[in-house]
Formats: structure tokens, sequence, C-alpha cells
């Protein structure tokens, strides 16, 4: 949506540093009203309780600690153990805490028995997994879901997989999600773990989900979900390994972010000694907004906002990385790009993740791809700042994070806040036709993509490519134009000639109207075009001849044409951006009618050759 893609730009310019807003919330428990600090208020009601209980404990000295019962809004409806603070109760919202007190619950007092059960009972510690199977209009209904749940390797030790894990079988029931909507769900207690599923119908014929895509394996033979814990738990089970405070016991902990413990889950760190990950939790901990402020200034121009997890592409790393100054071929850079594409594969856990640029990263990815050029450019090859003296160890990985955060990345995303195309992008209006036009403008991106041999054959947008689009749609409207022109009157005595035969594309139709980049349109920006990619492309490694656009490259010279319309001809930014797409589509669809053609990127072999520009085909052709 509009607001959406406002506040994902938004955040990368937001002040660093900042703290979250600190949730509170008003117990009420016997005698005694007290306020409660919840952080963000990404924990359990059963916690909240927990807290109010141990708090009346200390009041009420020397009396036995009272397990709470129920928890209870101002409403008087129930709060489940396992719900979310944040998501039910607003900030300084009343509650009421019931306490046992006896050393049993009534018979009678079903619901207490139910809640205190559900909130410290044996399977308390588990998390709900769900498995659903979501309705797309008239279709059969499965009766249960069949699957085979592994729990996550770190956490057998605490959860053995014998126990917890395995096949299961569970019914399936009706659950409301919204006016004339209902979703099919079932439920199982368990650890963090991976589950591989089928839905089973009658007649006990496995079947898939086919409205819920993103769950399902690459052969779309069946559903893959991983389950992390639903509110931030420490995410080692051992304390030698983790033994500082999880977010949700920890004050300063619960302003955390509640995505960093997913994220943190997540991250395979393989090549990390157990020691080191506590120390640089601390720092990622400490940095974590900001860095994905950064990731989330990519991921707007991403595939698929509406996803719950968004993503980067791995030519948005690389922009980063040419930008961080790190890559080889850099005046102070040493990193090998296929170094760079083998740390993605260990980070993904993938064999041979090529084409690489094409290749997307979530935020886990994102953050130990960090760690690795971290770990390179301040502990493994250093700058000569960064350098040990003689006889001394390298920078330890927590400190080289520190130092690359603040030292290399800081720096970068400050100028990328200073960045005008940035600052004109999140203006309401820009920002809506971006936002409208993004899906067109990948589109376009993959279309002019081509093989090149300095990206290791990887699909980039060759500069004279991109060009070339410019130059056809220029020629064409003036071929049009002069074509237009009344031809001179007939000899007197003599016939007038018949009019021509249209029988190829009419390229006025094609290129014109008021919706797409005129000639004088076209002219500025052919005139700039070379200076933009140019200082666009400053940063490259390869030379000017060499170089090619990566997608956040091609979509900065997409903004910087428009704003030269803008200085040259006082044509609006918000009406240049829809005016390039809607030029460049038309190319597209010239090719699609075998109308036209790309030219060949050009090759080495071709230097110093004169390459003439391919000519749009004859009105007759």
């Amino acid at each position: 949506s509009r607001v959406s893609a406002q506040v994902l730009w938004q955040r990368v310019f937001r002040c660093r540093g900042r703290r979250a807003i600190e949730m509170k919330v008003i117990v009420c428990c016997q005698d005694t009203k007290f306020e409660v600090a919840c952080g963000a208020g990404k924990q359990h009601m059963r916690w909240l309780a927990l807290v109010a209980a141990t708090r009346m404990q200390k009041e009420k000295y020397p009396h036995a600690f009272l397990v709470p019962q129920r928890v209870v809004n101002s409403d008087g409806n129930t709060l489940r153990p396992r719900q979310v603070i944040s998501k039910e109760l607003k900030d300084g919202e009343e509650v009421i805490v019931e306490l046992r007190q006896a050393s049993a619950i009534p018979d009678e007092e079903l619901e207490s028995q139910g809640w205190t059960t559900e909130a410290y009972g044996e399977d308390a510690s588990l998390m709900e997994c769900k498995f659903t199977w979501k309705t797309g209009g008239p279709q059969d209904i499965p009766q249960f879901v069949r699957g085979d749940y592994v729990v996550a390797p770190r956490w057998q030790g605490v959860y053995p997989q014998k126990i917890y894990g395995g096949q299961f079988e569970i019914r399936l029931e009706a659950i409301d999600v919204g006016p004339d909507q209902v979703d099919w769900i079932a439920t199982r207690k368990g650890p963090p773990g991976s589950c591989t599923y089928k839905f089973v119908m009658e007649n006990d014929i496995e079947a898939i989900c086919k409205a819920d895509p993103e769950t399902l394996t690459s052969d779309e033979s069946a559903h893959y979900t991983e389950f992390t814990w639903d509110v931030p738990i420490a995410p080692e089970p051992y304390p030698e390994i983790d033994s500082r405070p999880s977010t949700a016991s920890s004050r300063d902990g619960a302003q955390v972010d509640p995505r960093f413990e997913q994220d943190w889950e997540a991250l395979r760190l393989k090549w990390v000694e157990s020691f080191m990950k506590v120390r640089i939790k601390d720092v990622l901990t400490e940095f974590y907004a900001i860095l994905i402020d950064l990731f989330d200034s990519y991921a707007f121009m991403g595939l698929d906002l509406s996803a719950s997890q968004h993503t980067i592409g791995m030519d948005d790393w690389k922009h980063l990385i040419i930008n961080c100054g790190l890559l080889e071929g850099q005046p102070e850079g040493s990193l090998p790009w296929q170094t760079a594409c083998i740390w993605f594969e260990e980070a993904a856990g993938i064999r041979d993740g090529r084409p690489y640029l094409a290749q997307r990263l979530t935020r886990a990815h994102y953050l130990e791809l960090l760690m690795r050029i971290a770990s390179w450019s301040m502990c493994e090859h250093p700058r000569a700042a960064y350098a040990p003296e003689e006889g001394r160890p390298p920078m330890p990985l927590d400190e080289g994070l520190f130092r690359f955060i603040t030292d290399i990345l800081i720096p970068v995303m400050d100028i990328y806040d200073d960045d005008p195309i940035r600052k004109d992008a999140v203006q309401n209006q820009n920002l809506f036709v971006i936002q409208e036009n993004r899906r067109s403008i990948r589109s376009i991106y993959q279309f002019l993509s081509q093989p090149w041999p300095f990206y290791q054959e990887e699909q980039v947008v060759v500069p004279s490519t991109l060009k070339y689009v410019f130059e056809f749609a220029h020629q064409a409207l003036t071929e049009a134009a002069e074509g237009a022109a009344a031809p001179p009157p007939p000899a007197e005595g003599e016939a007038p000639p018949p009019p021509p035969k249209e029988t190829g594309p009419n390229m006025e139709e094609i290129f014109g109207g008021e919706e797409r980049l005129s000639v004088d349109h076209l002219a500025t920006i052919l005139e700039a075009f070379d200076g933009i990619v140019e200082k666009i492309t400053e940063n490259h490694p390869e030379p000017m001849e060499q170089r090619a656009l990566l997608f956040w490259e091609f979509f900065e010279v997409l903004m910087e044409s428009c704003r030269c319309l803008v200085d040259a001809q006082g044509f609006p930014l918000d009406h240049g951006v829809p005016a390039f797409v809607k030029t460049q589509m038309a190319f597209m669809g010239l090719v699609d009618l075998g109308k036209a053609s790309l030219p060949a990127p050009p090759s080495s072999e071709m230097e110093g050759e004169d390459d003439d520009v391919p000519q749009p085909p004859a009105e007759g052709a």
C-alpha cells in the first residue's frame, strides 16, 4: 500500500540510536495496583502474570508465592497465557491478575484450572505450531494434516526428537478469520523445528493447499514450514553458549525488535566459535535497528512487498559492497566477488547459487553476510589503519563487526541519507507513482538484462542497451513526425499519388501520446545519459566500458533521467517516472511482436569499432 511503502522508505531517514518506546501495563492484583514495564510488549501474558505474582510475594513477605490462575482485561475477558501483550493490550491499559489462594484450584473453577495448566503445565514451554488450509473459493476441505516434525538440532538436547518430533496426524478445525471467511487449522505443541506436511482429504487422499504457495516445496509436492519461538527467547539452550539474559527477561533486552531473535535463530554461523557468538550478538543487538533500516531501504524495490518477510537481491548486496569500497579492484578493496558468493551459499545452505545476482537474501542471510564482510575487512584482510602491530593478534570478530559498522557502514548510510534521488523518492506523490510502477520497473530491468562477460556472464543491464531503447524511440518518433508532413501538391494535370499502405507498426501510436516521453524528453535524456551512468557507477572497479547496471543503479538512472527533465523542461518527476516506464514498455511490446530486438552487448573484441545503432523498422516493413 501507499502508506506502508512510505513507512518502509522513510525508516532509513530516521534518527539513529533511538530508543524503542517502552510499553507499560497497570496490574490490579488482590488489593494492590502497580505498574509493570514491558519493553516492546512482546512477552506472553503468562510472563506478566508471573511478574505480578513475584511482585505480590515481595509486597506480602513472608507470605508464600501464589501461582497465577488467570489474567483478565478491563472488559472482563480472559487473556490466554500465550497471547502477546502488545497485541492484546494498549500502553497504560489495566488488567487483573488472579492468584491461586490455596494449594489447589477448586474443581468447579474449570477455566482457572485450564489457564494454569496451559500457562505452567507440562507442555507450557512449547509453542503452538499451526498448519493452515486457506480457503480460496469452492473446494473440498481436508479432514487432517499429516506430516513429519523435526526438532531443531540445537534444541534436541532439551527436547529429544523421539519425544517431541516424528510423524503426526491432526484433525483440522474451522477458525473464523474475518467476515464470511474461515480457515481450517490444525495445531500441535512443539519446540523450534521444521515440518514437511500434506493435507488429507476424504478416502485418505493427500493434497496440497494451492492458496498457500509460500510454504510449498520446490517440486510442489508438499508443504514445508520452519517454526521458531513465537516471542523472544534465548536462541541457544545451553548457558555455556549463551549466558546472557534473554530479551524476555532482560529489562533492556525487552526493548529489542522481536524480529532480532527470529533472525538470530535463523543464522547458521558455522564459521564462528561458540564463545564469540555471545559477543557478536551484543554488537548486533546494539545496531540491529539501523542495520534493518538499511535492509528495508533496499527491500522497498523488492519483488513482493506483500510477503510476510521482505527480501533483497544479491545484486543489492553487491551494490552495497561496491559503495563500501571493499570489492577487489577498488582503491582499498580486496574482496573477490566469488568469495562473497561462496559466503551466500554457506549462509543459505545451498551448493550452487548461480546465477548469484538473481538470488534473494532474507534478513538472516543479510546479517550473516555483514558479519562475513566485517571479518574479511577488519580481521582477516584489514586495511593499514586497522592492521595489528607486528606480533599482535588480529582484531577479534566482535570488535571488527563494531568497527565495520561504525567506520564503514554508517558513513555509507549517511551518504544514502543525503542522496537527492532517495530524498525525491520519498516525496508523497513521487512515492506513490514509484510504488505503482515498481513491478513494471522490475520487469523492464529483467527484459533488458543480458549476459555480460565482465560479470561472469550474469544477467545485468548494459548501459548501451538501455541507451539504445531511448535512441530507438527518439528516431521512431522523429521519422513518424517527418512522415506525417503533408506531401507537396501534384503538378497541374497530374493525379495525386495514392496514399502509402500502412503495413508496419505505427510508431506514432506506439511511442507517442502525453503519457510517454516526447521527442524533446528523449533528446534531453540522451544528451545527459552517459554522464548519468558514469556518475552512478563511479565506484565500480571496472573501467567505464566494462560496467553494467545493477538493479538499484538502473533505478537510480531512471530517477536521475527524470530529474533532468525537471531541470531542463519543468516536467514533474511524478509524471516523468510513469512516462519513462511506458516508453520502455512500448519498446518491449515491439520486441514481442518481432518488430524490434535488443542489440547484442558490446564485447571486448568490438572496442574501437564503429557501433552503428540499429534502426527502427520502416513504416512499410
